[in-house]
């Protein structure tokens, strides 16, 4: 039985490629174009701002710079102290005339001294605006070796912090003369060696 050719199947495979192939969907290539393009915006808009937060920071740090006087700036440094020893007592005394005497402490753990201050005070501006004025310093100092640990005391007048420490007393130096002997010399290392033999 002959078939019509119309009915047969085509052998000719290039022929079904060379027909274009269409989609029911729309093309998403040019989706992914926007959203790549719209990212990238974001991304300028986000590094602008945060240029502009990085300028107003700059600009507050200045303000607020200028506010403080170089001697309201020092104050955060712990206070200067002097030493003294003398022939009866070894001396300190810590300049804390920003503190009050409750505000401050002095902690002995050994030979250690550990002094500690911290200071809190509410600045009111005209403006009704107030701020805030910490202050905190720590010390630790050694105590030398010629006086009495457990002989501290602490008084503070003038803002000034003063610890005092006695001196250990030190055993009277009698003078003697030492007499020199006149026995025979020590014998040598060869003459104790021959006797061990013997």
């Amino acid at each position: 039985m002959l078939c019509s050719p119309v009915f047969q199947p085509s052998l000719s495979i290039p022929f079904a490629f060379n027909m274009p192939v269409r989609s029911l969907w729309p093309e998403n290539r040019p989706i992914f174009i926007q959203m790549e393009n719209e990212r990238l915006r974001q991304m300028e808009e986000l590094k602008r701002r945060v240029e502009f937060i990085d300028q107003v920071h700059q600009v507050l740090l200045k303000e607020v710079m200028n506010t403080y006087s170089a001697t309201e700036l020092s104050d955060s440094k712990s206070p200067s102290y002097k030493l003294e020893k003398d022939g009866n007592c070894f001396c300190l005394m810590l300049d804390t005339k920003d503190f009050l005497p409750e505000e401050l402490t002095v902690k002995q753990v050994g030979r250690k001294l550990l002094v500690s201050g911290k200071h809190e005070k509410k600045v009111e501006a005209r403006n009704g605006s107030y701020s805030y004025k910490y202050q905190e310093f720590r010390q630790e100092l050694e105590l030398p070796e010629d006086v009495k640990p457990d002989a501290v005391t602490c008084s503070f007048s003038n803002g000034q912090l003063q610890i005092e420490v006695p001196s250990l007393a030190l055993p009277a130096v009698t003078e003697r003369t030492v007499p020199i002997n006149t026995s025979p010399a020590m014998k040598s290392q060869q003459e104790r060696s021959a006797e061990e033999q013997e």
